[in-house]
Formats: structure tokens, sequence, C-alpha cells
């Protein structure tokens, strides 16, 4: 019975305290009466919501966002900054600055809004560089371009591949250099190439230029400049010509990271309003058209669509000089598609013939007295069946 007591009181105490906290908040009439009016704006902001434009699909950057690839969510007026959009439509048709997360909410940051585009404004792809930045155009081929792997929003690093000469520092040519004789004054032999037979043969000038003050008697190039050896075995000196041109020594360096790619193949063209211009396709050689009794000519056209020849990548002015200065000496450029999201700097060795065989391991081979038949001088890869094939067709 002591028992039943006790709980019964426990609950008449705590009925009694919930009917006052219950009066205590509503004495006055109402959840808000008794507050501040800064606590009152407050409560009413943070229980209101306001549509926010959202990303129901990625959208990459410089792509124009599709009014289908847009959503709206309901937030707390109170959490929502002046920089988001309410309204689809002040979104889709807008051009992304970047590429935009599945999910995001757009910011005016994010898009070109209210976007100029009459023939003085500048281009679209303009607003795509970041600030202190150049776009700048490469060739390409299907080798150097990832076999055409490379589009928009893709980052490359730019392997240069370089030929080296030797040359005479005064003259600026390549070395060796070709002989030539100088004859005194008033001397009337000479001694020529024969423009037949290339062979040197004495020929006699006229006594008009028998007053030059000197002559200069050049081999041409079958006298190339040498060098002289002494025989060990027979003891007497040798001159040594070059029996072929100088041999170039090649090196290749990967000098620039992490370049975004702006563009693949030519820009579009935009007419004075604006707007893209729709380029004429020429009928193509070869169209043939089809006539049926009660029908209209059809024609069939086949068109051939070329590949890209350039890539329009976005990097430092200094690196733009760069690849201008290797373009106008004959450098060869090569891209390398680096992993999605992948901004790291690696440091590379320039490799030469001497850092393969160093590197890894390719021995020089030793002259034997003995070797394979046919005799091999240049290296060609196996022909394949498919090929043969290919080439017969």
């Amino acid at each position: 019975m002591r028992l039943g007591r006790i709980l019964l009181l426990v609950a008449l105490v705590a009925i009694l305290g919930l009917a006052a906290i219950f009066f205590l908040t509503n004495r006055n009439g109402g959840g808000t009466q008794g507050l501040t009016d800064e606590q009152v704006l407050a409560t009413e902001q943070a229980q209101e919501t306001i549509p926010v434009v959202f990303l129901q699909q990625p959208v990459n950057r410089g792509e124009t966002i599709a009014l289908e690839k847009l959503g709206i969510k309901n937030l707390p007026k109170i959490e929502v900054p002046e920089v988001y959009f309410s309204d689809l439509t002040d979104v889709a048709g807008q051009i992304a600055r970047f590429n935009l997360e599945q999910g995001t909410f757009i910011t005016e940051g994010m898009i070109l809004t209210d976007l100029d585009t009459s023939s003085d404004s500048g281009s679209i792809h303009a607003t795509l560089i970041p600030e202190g930045m150049v776009a700048f155009p490469v060739p390409i081929s299907r080798f150097s371009s990832v076999a055409y792997g490379i589009t928009k929003g893709d980052r490359v690093d730019v392997i240069v591949t370089m030929a080296f000469v030797d040359l005479d520092t005064q003259f600026q040519s390549i070395t060796p250099n070709q002989t030539a004789g100088v004859l005194a004054p008033g001397s009337s032999s000479i001694i020529q190439n024969d423009p037949e037979s290339g062979e040197l043969v004495t020929g006699v000038i006229a006594d008009l230029f028998n007053n030059i003050v000197a002559q200069s008697a050049s081999g041409g190039t079958i006298s190339p400049q040498g060098r002289a050896e002494l025989d060990a075995l027979l003891n007497q000196q040798f001159y040594y010509v070059p029996s072929e041109a100088q041999r170039s020594r090649v090196v290749s360096q990967m000098i620039m990271q992490n370049l975004v790619v702006l563009n693949l193949g030519d820009f579009p063209l935009y007419n004075d309003k604006g707007q893209e211009a729709i380029v004429a396709t020429p009928t193509p050689l070869g169209a043939e058209a089809e006539q049926t009794d009660g029908e209209a000519a059809t024609t069939t056209q086949q068109i051939t669509v070329l590949p890209p020849d350039t890539v329009t990548l976005i990097m430092w002015p200094q690196e733009a000089v760069t690849l201008n200065y290797l373009l106008y000496t004959g450098a060869e450029l090569t891209l390398a598609l680096r992993s999605a999201g992948d901004g790291s700097q690696t440091a590379t060795d320039a490799v030469t013939l001497q850092y393969l065989m160093d590197v890894y391991r390719i021995p020089l081979p030793v002259r034997l007295p003995y070797g394979t038949q046919p005799r091999i001088d240049e290296l060609k890869a196996p022909l394949l069946e498919n090929d043969v094939l290919l080439e017969n067709q």
C-alpha cells in the first residue's frame, strides 16, 4: 500500500509540472507573444522556405545548361544566400563557367548571366579562361592527341621531342664544313667541279679576272672537312672525311603539366548578332538521286567528317610563348591525357639514347664473328594478314 501511494504521488507531481509549463508558455495567448520583435522575426524566417534551383544532372564547363537538367528544392529562407536562383528560367540556357556536379545549388558565379553577345563584346570562350591565363592552339594528329581521345575539360601534359646537331659558331651551318682553296692574285688556273660529272677538273679563267685580289675555289659537296688520324698498323697519317651528313641527337622531355583543354578542333563561328552561324555544306561529289513514279526525287549524300587538327589549351602566358617558339623551330609536340581530378606535378627525366641504355639496361651489342641471314639494315614491323587484305582493297 505504501508503494502505491508513493507512485500516485509522483504521478501527481509530474502532471502538475506539465500543467505549469503549459500555463507559463501560453499565458499571454500565443507562442510568440512575450518575445522581442527580433526573436519573432527569426522564428518566422526559420519556418519559412523558398525555392532554390539545383542541378539534377552534372554539367561540363562551357556547356549550355538545359532546362531538363535543373530542379527545385525548398530550403529555409534564413539559410539561402542572395546569390542563389529561385527561378528555373533564370538558369536555363546559360553557360557553365566550370564543371558542376549533380546536386549543386546554382549561384551567380557559376554561370554566365546577362551575357552581351554583340559583335564588340568578345567571345564566349574568353569568359572560360581564368584571369591571368591565355588560350593557345596546338596542332595535333591522331598520334599526338591520344587517338583523338581528349575533349573539352580534360587535362593534359605536353611532351616535346627535339633533334640537335653541331653547328659552326660563325657560319651557323651544320658541320663538317666544306673545304675550299684560295688562289693568289693574278693566277689563271683554278680547280673546280665539272657540272656534268662532278669530278675535279683544272680550268683556266679569263684574263679579265686576273686582277682580282684573291680567288676562292670550292670543291663542293665532295670535299667536306675531315680529320687526320695516325694508323697504328701502318704508322701513317690518313685523312678521314664523313661518309654521310651529320646525324641529329634526339631528346624528349615533359615540359608542361596539367593544362586544361578549352576546345578540340575549330570553335563555332558566330554572326554579327552573336548567334552561331550556319555553315553551308557543299553537295559532295558522287551524290546519287533516286526517282520513282509519283514520288519526289530524293538525294543520298555521303559527307566525310574530317578529324580535328588543333586543340586549344589554357596555360600561363610564358608557357604560350614557349610553345610558340617550339612550333616555329620544328619541335614535335605530343599530348598525354591525365586522370580525371589528378592535379599532381611529377618531375620527369629527359630521355636520350644514353638514358635508355642506362636506365633500362640495354647493352651495346658486341661485334661477333657471325650474324643472321638475311642482312637487316632497317627495322620493319611484321606483316599481318589483315594488313595485306586492307592494302589489296
